[in-house]
């Protein structure tokens, strides 16, 4: 199975990316090495927190084969039930998969650290100080965060970057936004996040931008004026 991620990495070069992520996160192939919830073996990579990391790190070492550190990222769910995940021992499982992805100097470690999708009963809620201690490189925090938290995160010093996936689905426009301060449209329903084949231009591209939406509404207000 590594070899098949070093081969993909092979693939995304040819095909002209700049860089790649490792999705070691919400209960896909990587994640389910590292949750013992999921991970049963009793053979090298299962039964402590060292060996069921061992599947990730051999991943790593693979794709580093192909990209520069400094193009490759990983991300990770310490604490989402999602697709049925969450184990007894994940903070701990997760502060040691950080420590050790630190000495590989990556672009960075990106951490689905808000609530947004729910938390595992089994630990408390983590959060992204706790990774700031054992991880040196670039922090990327995720999941739920609006501008002032994703701000607030950011001065703590606990992050280095903040990632938006909802509001970016219904703000195409979500950087003038925050900077200008402008109202945001509604987050989109949860059945707009995959792709299936919408009619209409339903979905993705039915968001308009907060100033040619003014605009509109303006030109709009000008036609009624002159009837």
């Amino acid at each position: 199975m590594v070899v098949e991620f070093k081969t993909a990495a092979q693939m995304a070069k040819l095909a002209g990316f700049d860089g790649i992520e490792l999705h070691g996160a919400n209960g896909y192939l990587i994640d389910t090495f590292l949750q013992s919830s999921t991970n049963k073996r009793e053979d090298a990579y299962g039964g402590s927190i060292e060996k069921r990391y061992r599947f990730l790190k051999e991943v790593v070492e693979a794709v580093l084969q192909v990209f520069p550190a400094s193009r490759v990222g990983v991300r990770i769910s310490p604490h989402s039930p999602y697709n049925d995940m969450g184990a007894a021992d994940n903070r701990e499982q997760f502060l040691h998969v950080a420590k050790q992805l630190s000495q590989f100097k990556l672009a960075y470690l990106h951490v689905l650290i808000g609530t947004g999708f729910g938390v595992t009963d089994k630990i408390k809620p983590m959060v992204m100080e706790e990774f700031r201690k054992v991880y040196s490189g670039t922090l990327i925090a995720n999941v739920g965060y609006d501008r002032d938290s994703g701000e607030k995160e950011l001065q703590s010093g606990n992050a280095d970057l903040i990632s938006y996936g909802r509001h970016y689905l219904s703000n195409p426009d979500l950087v003038e936004r925050f900077a200008n301060n402008w109202p945001l449209n509604p987050a989109p329903d949860a059945k707009m996040w995959g792709s299936p084949p919408y009619k209409g231009g339903e979905g993705y591209t039915e968001y308009t931008p907060y100033v040619a939406k003014q605009e509109a509404k303006e030109e709009k207000q000008e036609e009624e004026i002159e009837s």
